[in-house]
């Protein structure tokens, strides 16, 4: 447990630079944003209106690019500049290492997607009883999905080197597109299991869901699947660091 909080502590320091936090949080302030736009010309959105904006802003695009830089940073570039080396030389289990690095990446992007998202359902819809229901919907499935994306993320990271450019093209070409055209492909998209699980707590957040309720089977089966491949992979690469 000492291990695990002291991989925390130091992934956090890291991953909250200046720059990078100042830039996640005018990202994640963004919806805020146009919330408060609509709020200032008097307009109120419907429940499915709030749920089509929050998914097509919020959903497609702040919490996958926020957990992409997180994800990415968390482990990945520790690899590339040679930092992690001392980590890797002590004999910690590779799981714990992973398991502690998604923690704090998944943590800190719920911690900036949620606020955002809950600000700005309550603008867009005004605080009307329905839209209240889709925005929570929205938010709760947002940590989910948190911690999915930077599951992912974070194992590309480890993976490759190229990893930031292989998410970006993930969430921007798949997710924004090839997901949409084609249906069957929806089974393989972090946007549509987050989508699915807003709609199951409120069918209101996103009644043409195709995943619905399966989101929180899909996003366990992914999870899971992501963890072990990042552990065998960080394992591979302390045998190769050492040859």
């Amino acid at each position: 447990m000492t291990v695990f909080i002291a991989i925390a502590t130091v992934t956090l320091r890291s991953l909250l630079g200046r720059r990078r936090a100042l830039l996640m949080l005018l990202l994640a302030g963004a919806p805020v944003g146009l919330g408060l736009l609509v709020a200032i010309n008097n307009e109120r959105l419907g429940p499915s209106e709030v749920g089509a904006t929050i998914d097509a802003f919020s959903n497609r695009v702040v919490l996958p690019l926020i957990a992409l830089v997180f994800g990415t940073s968390a482990l990945g570039s520790e690899l590339d500049d040679g930092t992690a080396i001392t980590l890797l030389t002590k004999p910690i289990n590779r799981a714990s290492i992973i398991v502690a690095k998604v923690a704090v990446a998944g943590l800190l992007t719920a911690a900036l997607v949620v606020p955002s998202t809950v600000l700005a359902g309550l603008l867009l819809g005004g605080g009307g009883a329905g839209t209240i229901g889709v925005t929570f919907a929205f938010a709760i499935a947002g940590i989910f999905g948190s911690f999915l994306y930077v599951a992912i993320f974070l194992v590309l990271g480890v993976v490759t080197s190229r990893g930031l450019i292989i998410g970006l093209g993930y969430s921007l070409i798949w997710e924004a597109v090839v997901s949409s055209l084609l249906r069957g492909s929806q089974v393989f998209s972090v946007r549509e299991y987050v989508a699915g699980i807003a709609s199951a707590l409120d069918p209101a957040a996103s009644p043409d869901s195709v995943i619905g309720a399966g989101g929180f089977l899909y996003a366990a089966v992914v999870f899971a699947i992501a963890l072990v491949i990042g552990t065998v992979r960080l394992s591979t690469y302390e045998v190769r660091g050492t040859d």
